[in-house]
């Protein structure tokens, strides 16, 4: 209604300036004043209102100029013409103002939209040259429209994205709109973003292409979005992958640990450690372990393939027997890190070929077992490195590198294969310290009723008067005899027991180790001699050491007694002190029956004998020799065993340090290395 209203007033203004101008013009023109009329009303009311406009001023022309005055009829034929013609154009103006209006609303809507947008429009013609530039673009890349404007639309572009403006122009050239795409443009400061772009034909009236409109979008945001999605996406794929990975890892670590604590006897503990390493964590698995002499055995071999497991026994075999140059000694490498050793298979094949130009026999073994990566972790019981347990994957099988993850399942592994290891270790050393106690039980009580029996049986023979005199003296010596070799065995077994208490205390003073051994001679001399065996003394310069000169002479005792003890009639027995590199040293040197080689680590401990059976040839509760061991380390000295082997005798070492070395400390209690806590003074006695 209100645009009608408006035509309406406008009429009634025209109107009133047509009459107005009478004076003037009288009835000629009667339209002169309303053509303005119905353009205004057209153009702020839009067709309608000028239709109105036309309509409503031919009546107010037809009321008062045309003939005849104040009446609707028209007479004369050229007004009423004249009329129609005015109504017509009415119309026509009201239609083009109406276009024209909407044209201009229009117009002013884009560039309100155009200048309040956030994304960037920019206007440029078909050389790139910028044309507009919005207030979006300078907020995205932070040029003003001044500054921009006429110049190249290259001062947005990077230069590795040159091509793509290229192709934006020969599309536009031929008509082509370019669809969204996403790149990256320069701001003014030279930070690159990234942008979505779509570019667009401007034609002009003719339809013709002039120029291009762009319009950029700044998209950095929502990539950022997108890429911090997708990383936490792929976290999450990861993290549930690593959860599956890790659950089964547990479940077959579990299994494992349960498999390996079925049996404690120790060979079965490896072999079924091997197998059960095998296909999970590599193609073959071998297990190495140092022995008591301290040299490395194969104990424990696996491989997928069967048939391939004696070329696995001998490579490991060669390789101990003949052991590559340093860098290549893979084992003996780990258990002197006691760290796991990675090799990938580039190093591996270097490796290999280092070793195959220095041993063909190895060469062809390697060959044929086609090592591609492997791994070894080091075995540990109570800390020590005991082991080492390789594994290794192989071209002709799962042909894969060992990666972090597979490390940290194979040292969890080792892990659960040392607790193994050392539990059935722990329960063969307890099986056989308990048939050590058995055995020493035993020996005890046959080598305490020996002597008993011949007390008992000279003393009733003595009680029953059965006896002349000269017999009765061989009675009391016998008697005395066995007496003195029962005390001894009491003596040795309260000597091992003062040691494990530590209430051993030495008298330190100079003593010369030469005297003492020429003592332990003389001691030892009527035994020797009833055996026909020669006892060299090579000890012609006084060595004076600090220790205690009865403790020290129990040791060279027991020494000797071993000594003549284990050698056969006709044999020899060499006693020699000297000093040497500030140390002195006695060694007791035999003929006799050699220490086995099995035995030898074990020569020293408390309770072993190489022939423990009730039938042995010789008899004693084997003490002596750690009687010794013990004796020496409390005087700071040191004690080893010495033997080729069986039938090849033996020869046992004492070092001592030397008076000018050990005085420095001979007003300290001595450390009781072996025993441990604070010694008390006990009677010595002497064997």
């Amino acid at each position: 209604m209100q645009p009608f209203v408006f035509a309406a007033s406008v009429v009634v203004v025209a109107a009133l300036l047509r009459a107005s101008a009478d004076p003037w013009l009288g009835r000629s023109v009667p339209y002169l004043f309303f053509y303005p009329a119905i353009i205004v009303a057209a153009t702020f009311g839009g067709f309608a209102a000028g239709v109105f406009a036309a309509v409503l001023s031919g009546l107010v022309s037809t009321l008062v100029y045309l003939e005849p005055i104040g009446g609707l009829a028209v007479a004369q034929t050229g007004d009423l013409v004249a009329l129609a013609i005015f109504l017509v154009n009415g119309v026509v103006i009201s239609r083009l103002s109406g276009i024209a209006s909407a044209a201009t609303l229009n117009q002013h809507r884009l560039a309100a939209i155009v200048q309040s947008s956030d994304d960037a429009i920019v206007g440029k013609d078909l050389n790139g040259i910028i044309q507009s530039w919005n207030p979006g673009a300078e907020r995205i890349f932070l040029y003003t429209a001044a500054e921009a404007i006429g110049r190249s639309i290259a001062i947005i572009i990077p230069a590795d994205r040159v091509h793509e403006e290229e192709h934006v122009l020969s599309r536009v050239r031929s008509g082509l709109r370019v669809e969204p795409l996403e790149t990256v443009r320069r701001r003014k400061d030279g930070v690159e973003i990234d942008v979505l772009v779509t570019v667009s034909p401007i034609r002009n009236a003719a339809g013709v292409v002039v120029g291009a409109s762009k319009i950029a979008r700044d998209i950095s945001e929502r990539l950022r979005s997108e890429r911090m999605l997708e990383e936490l996406n792929e976290r999450e794929r990861t993290a549930r992958l690593e959860a599956v990975k890790a659950r089964d890892r547990l479940a077959y670590l579990a299994g494992v640990g349960e498999k390996l604590t079925e049996t404690l006897d120790y060979t079965q503990t490896l072999d079924r450690a091997v197998h059960l390493a095998i296909p999970r964590l590599g193609d073959y698995c071998n297990v190495l372990i140092q022995d008591e002499h301290g040299r490395m055995r194969h104990v424990a071999w696996a491989h997928v393939d069967p048939e391939q497991e004696p070329v696995l026994r001998d490579l490991a075999l060669s390789l101990m027997e003949s052991p590559p140059p340093g860098e290549f000694a893979f084992s003996a490498t780990v258990m002197k890190r006691g760290s796991t050793m990675l090799m990938s298979r580039e190093a591996l094949a270097d490796a290999a070929s280092a070793i195959s130009r220095a041993n063909p026999e190895q060469a062809e073994l390697l060959s044929k077992l086609g090592p591609y990566s492997y791994i070894a972790v080091p075995l540990f019981v109570r800390g020590k490195p005991v082991g080492v347990m390789s594994l290794g994957t192989t071209i002709n099988r799962s042909r894969r590198e060992y990666g972090e993850s597979d490390v940290v399942m194979i040292e969890d592994f080792g892990r659960r294969v040392s607790l193994a290891v050392e539990n059935a270790r722990l329960f063969r050393q307890a099986e056989e310290l308990n048939r050590l106690k058995d055995e020493f039980l035993a020996t005890v009580s046959h080598e305490l009723r020996t002597p008993l029996a011949a007390v008992l049986g000279w003393a009733r023979m003595l009680a029953n008067g059965q006896l002349d005199s000269d017999r009765s003296k061989l009675a009391i010596e016998a008697i005395e005899r066995n007496a003195r070799a029962q005390a001894r065995i009491v003596d040795d077994i309260l000597d091992v027991a003062r040691g494990i208490a530590g209430n051993v205390k030495l008298e330190m003073l100079p003593v010369d180790l030469a005297a003492v051994a020429h003592g332990g001679v003389e001691a030892i001399a009527p035994t020797a001699a009833g055996k026909k065996i020669v006892l060299d003394v090579r000890a012609a310069n006084a060595v004076m050491v600090m220790g205690d000169q009865g403790r020290l002479r129990q040791v060279v005792w027991n020494l000797l007694s071993n000594a003549v003890k284990f050698t056969p009639g006709g044999g020899r027995v060499t006693l020699t002190v000297r000093a040497a590199d500030d140390q002195a040293e006695l060694q007791v040197t035999d003929t006799g029956m050699g220490i086995p080689e099995s035995f030898l680590p074990f020569v020293f401990d408390k309770f072993r004998q190489a022939d423990a059976s009730f039938t042995r040839q010789h008899g004693g509760l084997g003490l002596g020799l750690a009687i010794a061991r013990h004796l020496i380390e409390l005087h700071g000295g040191s004690i080893e065993a010495r033997s080729a082997g069986e039938g090849a005798g033996a020869t046992f070492v004492v070092r001592l340090p030397l008076a000018t070395q050990g005085a420095r400390t001979s007003e300290l209690e001595p450390a009781a290395s072996a025993a441990g806590g604070v010694a008390h003074e006990v009677p010595k006695h002497d064997h």
